[in-house]
This record gives C-alpha cells, sequence and structure tokens, in this order.
C-alpha cells in the first residue's frame, strides 16, 4: 500500500461532509479524486495496525523490528571488520613478498661473493706455486699480467688500481 497524504484525505472527508447538506456531488467536476471509500479503507487499515501495536499483539511485531535492526547493525560492524582484515592481509602479504625479495637479493650477494673468495683464492694460490718454481723476471711479469685479469673478473664493477700506487 503507497503512503497516503492525511492532510488531503481529511480535506477530501471534510467537503464530502458539507456537500451532504448541499447537494449530491461534492467535488468540483474540473478536479478527479479517486473515490473516497479508497482512502478510507487506507486509514483503516492502519488505525487497526496501530491498534494492535498498542493492544500488545503487535508488540511482537516491533521487537521482531528492533531485532532485525540490531542485526543490521552488527552486520555492517562485521563487514567493516572483514575488510579491515582484508586490508591488512593485503597489506601483510605485500610485506611478505618484498621479504622474500629482499631475502632473494641477499642469497645471491652472498654466493656472488663466495664465488669471487673461491677464485681469489684460486689465483693466489696459482701465483705462489708459480712463483715458487720461476725466477725469471719475464715469466714473472706474465704471471703478473694474468693475475690482474683474473682480479678484474673477480670485481668487475671495481676499477683497477693504476701501476705505482698502492
Amino acid at each position: 500500500m503507497t503512503q497516503r497524504d492525511w492532510q488531503k484525505d481529511m480535506e477530501r472527508v471534510n467537503i464530502f461532509e458539507h456537500a451532504k447538506t448541499l447537494c449530491n456531488n461534492p467535488f468540483p467536476p474540473s478536479i478527479e479524486y479517486e473515490p473516497t471509500e479508497v482512502a478510507l479503507g487506507y486509514w483503516l487499515q492502519e488505525a487497526k495496525e496501530l491498534q494492535e501495536i498498542v493492544s500488545g499483539r503487535g508488540r511482537e511485531l516491533l521487537r521482531l523490528r528492533s531485532l532485525l535492526g540490531g542485526l543490521n547493525d552488527e552486520l555492517t560492524v562485521t563487514e567493516a571488520r572483514a575488510d579491515a582484515a582484508e586490508k591488512a592481509l593485503g597489506l601483510m602479504e605485500g610485506e611478505r613478498d618484498q621479504y622474500k625479495m629482499w631475502q632473494l637479493d641477499e642469497e645471491k650477494r652472498a654466493n656472488d661473493a663466495e664465488y669471487r673468495e673461491q677464485k681469489l683464492k684460486e689465483a693466489v694460490q696459482t701465483v705462489d706455486e708459480l712463483g715458487n718454481e720461476l725466477e725469471d723476471e719475464l715469466i714473472l711479469e706474465d704471471i703478473l699480467v694474468k693475475f690482474k685479469n683474473i682480479l678484474s673478473t673477480l670485481y668487475p664493477d671495481t676499477p683497477a688500481p693504476k701501476e705505482g700506487s698502492s
């Protein structure tokens, strides 16, 4: 049932009451109204519902409406908490992914450092072995060049020191 304007309906009832004494047609012909019985039926139904509420039969309806309102409020709060938890989980997943990337990067750096250290040990060992066997200065100079080449592969992003500087 649609909501009605009780003031307009009351005005029609007053016109109708007044028209009983004047003539058979209480409404001007230019204005179209629905029959007064329709408005009367609507307001009688409204009065019946209000009477049930006041008499106690409708109290259950009011209690249920109140309960539904409370449940709706709880649902809204729960949805808000779920949204907040979902957002926090997304942030935590992002941080976890960031940590994994950092961990992989650190692992790669450690592996690279270990590889360079091993190469350096091999180079020092090779120079030491050759230096003990040879006393020829030309050969030692050749070994030094090879040694510098090996060192340059260990730290390619670091410029080699210039000769004569310490």
